[in-house]
């Protein structure tokens, strides 16, 4: 298995449970904060999930982003730049079509690139970066340290069964 395949496969493992896990995800559920807590909602971190994926697929394709064509700003009531301060209801349905609309892109993105682009350096906030690591971070670490926070924030809120 070369490191495309690798990644394309990983992606799609963790894409599949973080959808999963969130679906279960009541309006109420999404939006809640345990008492005295500075814990993000669900719905927060699980937007913030796939808006920096949406971006970077968008980025290489690119193309303006998910959020910025399908009008999600609107859709989602918040925009990605105060996701984590807003304390208003949540729309799972919604985040869950975001979700869907970003990883086709990523599918659409990962079956088009040639695996020497993996090589090539990318700016990011940390510095140079090769695509391949871009692609690792957003699609496979950020998902799983993410599906880990939703998951033990429905636990906190009784919900045992997530449905894997």
């Amino acid at each position: 298995m070369d490191t495309l395949e690798l990644i394309k496969d990983l992606s799609t493992t963790i894409d599949t449970t973080l959808l999963q896990v969130f679906a279960i995800a009541t309006p109420e559920q999404a939006a809640w904060k345990a008492p005295g807590s500075t814990a993000n909602t669900i719905g927060a971190t699980f937007f913030h999930t796939y808006h920096p994926e949406d971006a970077f697929a968008h980025q290489m394709l690119g193309r303006p982003s998910e959020f910025e064509r399908g009008g999600w700003e609107s859709r989602l009531r918040y925009n990605a730049e105060t996701v984590w301060t807003y304390n208003g209801p949540q729309d799972p349905a919604q985040l869950l079509e975001y979700a869907k609309a970003v990883s086709a892109v990523t599918k659409e993105f990962l079956a088009s690139v040639a695996p020497q682009e993996l090589e090539r350096v990318v700016e990011t906030r940390r510095g140079p970066r090769p695509v391949v690591y871009r692609l690792g971070t957003f699609l496979v670490t950020h998902k799983s340290q993410h599906l880990g926070d939703i998951s033990a924030l429905l636990g906190c809120q009784g919900v045992g069964d997530l449905g894997l």
